[in-house]
């Protein structure tokens, strides 16, 4: 990744790690992972909507984003809380209705967030994204990766993409 970014072949990135008040002790963890019913009860909550809000509005300062959430539940919720704030969000994943005429209107700008869950890990190019937002636990190095790499592509005008990270 670093000689990559070096060679110009990616763009740099700006990592902020952003501590929340989620206790994951209190989440139930197995077969190397967290109980999803359990981290949306825990993740959906307005303060930390809110918070999120504000930290992708002001480190963020409102460009094109995407969110990576823990369901689909989360995806369609957050993007519900965007909207009610006058952002342009969509759920975009695999029982989104309408989904490719929502990734169109992704690429054309007509959306300005896109929350998902999995869909974009890998084999999709979104270059010219300029924030991303991490809203989940993420258990896997590779994900992480993959995440990370939906904003690395080279785009005119795009110096750096911009991580937030909420952790626990």
């Amino acid at each position: 990744l670093s000689e990559a970014i070096e060679r110009g072949f990616l763009v740099p990135y700006t990592y902020c790690g952003l501590t929340d008040d989620i206790d994951y002790s209190q989440i139930r963890y197995q077969n190397h992972r967290y109980n999803v019913a359990d981290l949306e009860r825990h993740l959906i909550v307005t303060e930390r909507n809110e918070a999120i809000l504000r930290e992708y509005l002001s480190r963020g300062h409102g460009d094109k984003c995407i969110g990576f959430c823990v369901s689909i539940n989360h995806a369609e919720r957050m993007a519900e809380f965007f909207r009610s704030r006058g952002i342009a969000a969509a759920a975009i994943h695999s029982e989104a209705p309408r989904r490719d005429d929502l990734l169109r209107d992704f690429r054309a700008n007509k959306l300005q967030v896109a929350f998902t869950v999995d869909l974009f890990n890998e084999g999709v190019d979104f270059p010219n994204v300029q924030v991303l937002l991490f809203l989940r636990p993420t258990e896997s190095k590779t994900v992480f990766m993959q995440q990370l790499g939906r904003g690395l592509g080279l785009c005119i005008g795009k110096d750096r993409v911009r991580v937030l990270d909420f952790i626990g």
